[in-house]
């Protein structure tokens, strides 16, 4: 080896090799950012493929959240984790409501509960280490993932409201009656706004707008009140102008008074948010029906037109008065909600004074004439209830169920029993008629006829007795109370088979001879006119009232039930029916929320 000096001075000045010495001494350094990488990414791939699983067992449990642990259970195994991966699963209510902070829109519920829509799930397992075990003493490092998976399943339905049915005269008085001022709808109005479509999201956006709401929760306006012009208004900004003009005589007057949203449309939780909006959205009616709505919004009577002009032997007149103590729908035209709402179509009633031709009744004995006969009669019909039993989100079988409701009639007066339409012969004062269920201890008598009496007298002028006046009263509950259950399969749905009617069966015409029958009639002499009714005239009398019950039983039964039924038919009433109509079966896909 050189030792001299020039050698040593060039040799330290070499600088070949350096490289490799270099690297030799980073070796180690970079081989452990080597495996550091490595191992980071298999973390990062394993982590994804936890989180793709959590998802993915989430929305599977959500599908059924009866067996929300088993079906869990299930799509873990199909993707090759242990059951032991499955840290936990909560059942629970998700809000997609904006005014909720994000880290409070899960509420867990015990299973079974109702207002269950969503299942939240963390997965742990463990990933393994590979060059990074140099570092440390563990060879696998703890993951941890959480999903959370909704499905909100609702339906939509109305139960067939009498008011709808009425003609345009009645239609017009209602409304008058509502908004307090003339309403003037025209056939062609009718008919513009019955085939006009509004949907229920965009209205309800409408009139948010209008209010000048702002509240982040768009569902809130679902609670609000407001005035019957704001809501017109918002109608007609949707229509078209053909349609729009319709509207023209109602906006005119539709005025200030105020009535809650829910009259046109309510039941849904609006606290689900953007899901109760998009329900909403989903959900169409005619224009008229909201008018409708908004006219029933409240307590109402007027006449019912049509009876009169119909043409029934031995009938010279009737006039006719609808009443209901509640609005017909009182909590909502259209329901929308979750499992457990409820629609409610209240109780109406009748009155028809019919006026007879007097030789309906035929003799009743000799110097017995009547002069005048007419009939009071009251005719109340249960109210309707419908509630949502079951809602189905699970698309299967064409025969499975989609929605499922019980209905039952509103009870009427406790009185009544269970009975689900009443029959009144005699008389009421307004206030009984107009505020409520009728109850039969209320039941006046009624003038139902005058009498002339005419008494042969030998060889004198005969004596004539007019004016006097014959009272009677009646009652009659019918039929029972009884649950049914209407149900819409998956088919129905989808083939648009959503009416369903329900019925007590044929209760006007057994209810008219009842009413008459003999053995529920209660017949007298008006009080007062006692000191008429002396000697001879006692006995002509007593005989006519003894005659009475069989000819109002035989002479009237026919002619009555033909003017109630005219009567009830133009007010769109049917004793003991009604339909429900499944507007929307609402079910969210499943989704994934944070």
């Amino acid at each position: 080896m050189p030792t001299d000096a020039k050698t040593l001075a060039s040799f330290t000045r070499d600088e070949g090799g350096a490289v490799a010495v270099v690297v030799a001494l980073l070796l180690t350094v970079l081989l452990g950012f080597v495996a550091l990488g490595v191992d980071v990414a298999s973390l990062y791939r394993e982590r994804a493929s936890l989180q793709a699983d959590s998802d993915m067992v989430a929305m599977s449990a959500m599908t059924d959240t009866d067996a929300a642990t088993d079906r869990a259970l299930y799509a873990l195994g199909q993707n090759g984790r242990h059951s032991e991966a499955l840290a936990t699963l909560t059942v629970g209510r998700f809000l997609r409501n904006p005014e909720v902070p994000r880290g409070e829109r899960f509420t867990p519920l015990a299973p079974g509960t109702p207002g269950i829509n969503a299942v939240a799930v963390t997965l742990k397992d463990a990933a393994p280490l590979h060059f990074a075990k140099i570092f440390t003493p563990q060879s696998k490092v703890a993951l941890t993932r959480n999903a959370t998976a909704i499905r909100t399943g609702a339906a939509s339905f109305s139960l067939d409201s009498n008011i709808l049915r009425l003609d345009l005269a009645d239609l017009n008085a209602a409304l008058s009656d509502s908004f307090g001022t003339s309403v003037t709808l025209s056939v062609l109005d009718m008919d513009i706004l019955s085939r006009t479509s509004v949907n229920m999201g965009d209205l309800l956006t409408e009139v948010s707008s209008l209010m000048g709401s702002t509240a982040r929760n768009p569902a809130a306006i679902l609670d609000a009140r407001t005035d019957v012009g704001t809501v017109i208004t918002a109608i007609r900004n949707m229509l078209p102008p053909a349609a729009s003009g319709s509207l023209d005589s109602i906006a005119a007057g539709a005025g200030l008074r105020e009535i809650p949203l829910a009259a046109v449309i309510g039941g849904i939780d609006s606290a689900l948010g953007l899901t109760a909006v998009e329900f909403a959205s989903h959900i169409d009616i005619s224009a008229l029906d909201v008018v409708a709505a908004l006219a029933v919004s409240h307590d109402y009577t007027h006449p019912v037109s049509g009876a009169a002009d119909v043409a029934i032997s031995g009938v010279l007149s009737t006039t006719t008065q609808l009443a209901a103590g509640e609005p017909p729908a009182r909590s909502g035209w259209v329901a929308l909600g979750e499992k457990g709402v409820q629609l409610h179509r209240a109780a109406l009633r009748l009155k028809t004074d019919v006026a007879f031709t007097p030789d309906l009744l035929g003799g009743l004995g000799a110097g017995v004439s009547v002069t005048r006969l007419d009939l009071p009669v009251y005719v109340e019909g249960a109210g309707a209830t419908a509630t949502l039993e079951e809602i189905n989100c699970t698309y299967g079988d064409a025969d499975a169920t989609a929605a499922r409701f019980s209905t039952a009639p509103t009870p009427l007066n406790p009185e009544n029993g269970t009975s689900v339409a009443a029959l009144y012969l005699g008389k009421l004062d307004d206030a009984a008629f107009n505020s409520g269920p009728i109850a039969p201890s209320d039941l006046d008598f009624a003038d139902i006829l005058d009498l002339s009496l005419r008494i042969d007298l030998p060889l004198l002028p005969d004596i004539v007795i007019d004016g006097i006046t014959v009272q009677a009263r009646s009652h009659v509950a019918l039929g029972a109370s009884q649950v049914e259950t209407i149900s819409f399969s998956m088919d129905d749905v989808r083939s648009n088979r959503t009416t369903r009617g329900f019925s007590s069966g044929d209760l006007q015409t057994t209810g008219i001879a009842s009413l008459l029958s003999p053995d529920r009639t209660e017949i007298r002499i008006k009080p007062g006119q006692e000191g008429l009714i002396t000697g001879a005239a006692a006995i002509l009398v007593e005989t006519a009232l003894a005659a009475l019950p069989n000819r109002l039983l035989t002479g009237l039964t026919g002619p009555l039930d033909a003017a109630v039924g005219s009567a009830l038919d133009s007010a769109g009433l049917h004793l003991g029916e009604g339909a429900l109509t499944l507007t929307g079966h609402h079910c969210e896909l499943v989704r994934l929320v944070q």
